[in-house]
């Protein structure tokens, strides 16, 4: 009897756990089923962790949005307290745009520094001006236009207008060198800097000197031209000699050709070269004696440069070119420069002299008799040396 019952008990045994297993097997069947308890557990689950992702995110954006609040309260506090105060620096040095509002570099960082604002800008803009000024006034003894100096010469400072030409960049200096080297240059296009148009109306001259029979005449201040040099700027701030384009250095014919630049090759040939600037005061020496000096055991030495005096006689027709042409280039290194013509012009200067005979080239030995007489009495005791030419020279002084 007990056999059977261990065995029934055995049998029953055996047939709950084949019930639990089918069981179990249906559940994992019937697991995704829309209609099963254990389908909806599954969608309850998905469902949490999304609900749960989502908020994470929102906690980090919020983290996020905080934190960029407080930098930007941080950094705008800042700004105001430079005198910035709406929190954008303008980088109008570097030709930069303002900053979009609210947006900053990063501060206390080694790569992006903070600009500086507009104030501290123009405060260092006219520090710099004020520096320029005081070493240029410095470098030039003072501004001689002052009014004691034009008192005596009204006309000192004085240049031509340069008037660009309406082709711009495209403009060639060649195009200037077509014309008859004789012209008067009224033909000649803007920008060459030689129509008499350019000049206006020659002022009269002062009669600022009284000679000893009682006549008022005019004497020219010749060391007008040097003094603009040496200074540097005309009366209006502008740059004197007025500078040149570098397409002038080139070969250029006579008719404004690439070749055949027959002047710069008498030059070359002749082996003539400056031997300083044109502003020098002083000239080395060596081994030949100047005014006395003498040199010391076969050493150069520095002495005061000679005072030249360059003179040159013209035509009226030649002042918007010529005589022009030598102020902006070489007159500034003489002394004193003075020219001699048919017309007095006073911010030349040029001045008109009577001579004996008519104005012709054959009877010029004439006019430059009358030119030296008129050195010899006013400039005599005031240079070393006078040079004398024609109006279609270059010099190197």
């Amino acid at each position: 009897m007990h056999h059977r019952r261990t065995k029934a008990a055995t049998t029953t045994s055996s047939s709950k756990v084949s019930a639990s297993r089918e069981r179990r097997a249906r559940r994992k069947l019937d697991g995704g089923a829309t209609n099963g308890c254990h389908g909806d557990g599954g969608g309850k689950g998905y469902g949490a962790r999304v609900v749960l992702l989502a908020v994470g995110s929102i906690v980090l954006g919020a983290v996020i949005l905080w934190g960029g609040a407080l930098h930007r309260v941080t950094t705008k506090t800042e700004a105001e307290s430079d005198g910035d105060k709406g929190g954008n620096r303008v980088l109008s040095q570097l030709g930069k745009f303002p900053l979009p509002k609210g947006m900053k570099r990063l501060r206390n960082s080694k790569i992006h520094k903070p600009p500086p604002n507009d104030a501290d800008i123009v405060t260092d803009i006219i520090k710099d001006d004020n520096t320029n000024n005081n070493n240029n006034n410095n470098n030039n003894n003072d501004n001689p236009y002052n009014p004691a100096a034009l008192a005596k010469n009204p006309h000192l400072g004085w240049q031509p207008p340069l008037l660009p030409s309406p082709l711009g960049y495209s403009f060639s200096w060649r195009v200037c060198f077509r014309a008859d080297a004789k012209n008067d240059g009224s033909a000649q296009p803007v920008g060459c800097r030689e129509n008499p148009d350019e000049f206006g109306t020659a002022p009269p001259p002062p009669l600022n000197f009284v000679t000893d029979s009682g006549e008022k005449i005019w004497v020219p201040d010749v060391t007008m031209v040097r003094t603009m040099l040496l200074h540097g700027m005309d009366i209006d701030g502008n740059v004197f000699p007025p500078p040149l384009d570098e397409e002038l250095c080139q070969d250029i014919g006579v008719t404004g050709g690439k070749s055949g630049d027959s002047n710069k090759e008498c030059v070359r040939e002749a082996n003539i070269r400056a031997t300083g600037p044109l502003n020098a005061t002083t000239v080395t020496i060596s081994p030949s004696n100047h005014y006395g000096e003498s040199i010391v055991d076969g050493e150069a030495i520095v002495v005061p440069a000679p005072r030249i005096m360059c003179l040159v006689y013209t035509m009226a027709d030649a002042h918007g070119n010529r005589i022009r042409a030598m102020r902006d280039t070489w007159a500034g290194g003489c002394d004193g420069f003075l020219a001699f013509s048919t017309q007095s012009d006073p911010r030349l200067p040029t001045i008109s002299l009577e001579h004996e005979g008519p104005e012709s080239y054959d009877n010029m030995w004439q006019k430059v008799r009358s030119i030296w007489r008129f050195v010899g009495t006013h400039y005599l005791e005031d240079f070393d040396w006078f040079f004398i030419g024609g109006g279609d020279f270059f010099v190197m002084p």
